[in-house]
């Protein structure tokens, strides 16, 4: 009886692990904000790429502006953004759920011909 003492404790203690979930600090953005985030990031990312093949000196005022306009529009810091995608890297469903609603939204745009930059 005591040799099994230790290996049900120690599977205690893994179940009990396994299912605390880490709280979302109250600092990473939320899955609806990050997943709006996200979709005008991917459009302002979109338009840099063709207009510049990823080269910042070749980039327009206007897509530059765009990214820093991301940044105020959604009230965050580059730091922020880093914590975000830290967060969701860790929580891989959430993340998935994420992206495939921006991938959905990125689509249905490209379907319907909308060209502009985010505001």
């Amino acid at each position: 009886m005591k040799k099994l003492v230790l290996p049900l404790f120690c599977l205690f203690l893994l179940a009990a692990t396994a299912c605390r979930h880490e709280q979302r600090p109250t600092d990473v953005l939320d899955a609806e904000t990050m997943t709006n985030f996200l979709s005008d990031l991917y459009l302002v990312e979109g338009c840099y790429a063709v207009e510049s093949q990823y080269r910042f000196d070749a980039a327009s005022p206007e897509v530059l502006s765009a990214c820093n306009s991301l940044i105020e529009k959604y009230h965050i810091t580059l730091e922020g953004v880093e914590r975000s995608f830290d967060y969701y890297s860790r929580h891989p469903e959430e993340y998935e759920a994420i992206m495939k609603e921006v991938s959905a939204r990125i689509e249905s745009l490209s379907d319907s011909g909308v060209e502009d930059l985010p505001e």
